[in-house]
Order: structure tokens, then sequence, then C-alpha cells
């Protein structure tokens, strides 16, 4: 369905974007959202250094690689869901945290998927 490296672009280029989006704008997005300047500051600088990482595994392939870009991923869905709950945001905010959630939720699941169809079938 999905090639597994267009998925880990289509990942990297949507953190790349989210993060930029957070860090340029973390001063503007701080009330409408009710994240803190620090803590949209540090999860858009954190997402771009992500976003170059998964550009990065989506040139190689290796399957150690990819399960570690799938297992973070559940990571960050889950903190984001803990935050959308949990952080003060507003209902924009929480609205906000949980869509890219959700997105990141569907890449990794077809990420899942896709790494499950390269690996190489063993005769048995």
């Amino acid at each position: 369905m999905f090639e597994l490296r267009n998925v880990l672009r289509l990942d990297a280029l949507a953190s790349g974007a989210v993060g930029l989006v957070l860090a340029a704008l973390c001063a503007v997005l701080a009330e409408p959202l009710g994240i803190p300047v620090a803590v949209s500051l540090t999860a858009g600088v954190g997402l771009v250094g992500w976003a170059v990482f998964v550009g990065w595994v989506s040139s190689g392939l290796k399957p150690g690689l990819v399960r570690e870009v799938i297992s973070i991923n559940v990571l960050y869905v889950l903190g984001s869901a803990a935050y959308a709950f949990l952080g003060g945001l507003t209902g924009l905010g929480v609205a906000f945290v949980l869509v890219q959630a959700v997105a990141v939720l569907g890449l990794t699941a077809l990420q899942v998927t896709g790494l499950s169809a390269t690996r190489p079938v063993t005769a048995g």
C-alpha cells in the first residue's frame, strides 16, 4: 500500500513542519493553545532534530532504526495524550495536540505495516 521509505519521509516532513511552527511561533501560540513558550520552543526544536533523524533513517531502512522510530513515535503519542489531558491546555490546545498525536499514530501504524512487509521471508 504505502512504501516504508515514503512513510518515513512523510513522518520527517510532518515532524519538521510542526517543529518549525512550534519553535517559530511559540510566543504567538502560547495564549490560544495554552502551551508555555519554553515547552513549545523545546518541543519545536526537538521535532526538527527528530525530523532530521527520521529522514536519515528513511535513506537506509535498517530494521533496527525503523523499530526505534516506531518505538519513539509510540512514546510520543502516549506523551501527547497525557499532555493534552493533564497539561492545562486550552480547548484549541487539546485539539492541536490530539490531532497531531493521531497523525503520528497513523504514520506509526503504516511504518509497522511497511516494516513487516520488508522483512525477508525465511524458508522453514
